[in-house]
């Protein structure tokens, strides 16, 4: 775990750039744009904790969501401008969550992400895009809307 928390450190301190929304970025979304973005904020979010707690919970939902995943990322590519911009960003933002861990034990971090593990295992296609619509809803001041 120490070595983890190392290599995350060292990358988000070379690579970190601030996670930002629309608003801070000057940047307008749509509401399919904000429902992806939050999506895979959930998924990245999900992917660090199961790296982190060596579980294989991000792995089968992955499998169970793959379509519903494909979908959102392929919203954000769009969004973004293109698979770089999509990269850039994800991988700003996976940073941002593995520096939440630094300086916690394993077993903190496992603690931690417990709720998430527990949300992502009952999560079915259905269900995720439920959760990723709901997610869009609840955080859509955050963010800047396109048009009017």
């Amino acid at each position: 775990m120490k070595k983890l928390v190392v290599v995350a450190v060292l990358a988000a301190t070379c690579l970190y750039q601030p996670v930002k929304t629309a608003s801070a970025a000057g940047v307008c979304y749509s509401a399919a744009a904000i429902e992806a973005e939050e999506a895979i904020r959930f998924v990245t979010d999900l992917m660090v904790a199961s790296t982190a707690c060596r579980d294989q919970t991000y792995g089968y939902f992955q499998q169970r969501n793959k379509d519903a995943i494909i979908g959102y990322q392929k919203a954000l590519i769009t969004h973004f401008h293109g698979n770089a911009g999509f990269d850039r960003w994800n991988t700003a933002l996976a940073n941002e969550y593995s520096m939440k861990q630094a300086g916690k034990s394993t077993t903190q971090v496992c603690q931690g992400a417990a709720d998430i593990m527990k949300q992502a295992s009952a999560f079915d296609v259905k269900s995720f895009r439920a959760f990723a619509a709901a997610a869009a809803a609840s955080a859509a001041p955050r963010y800047q809307k396109c048009g009017k």
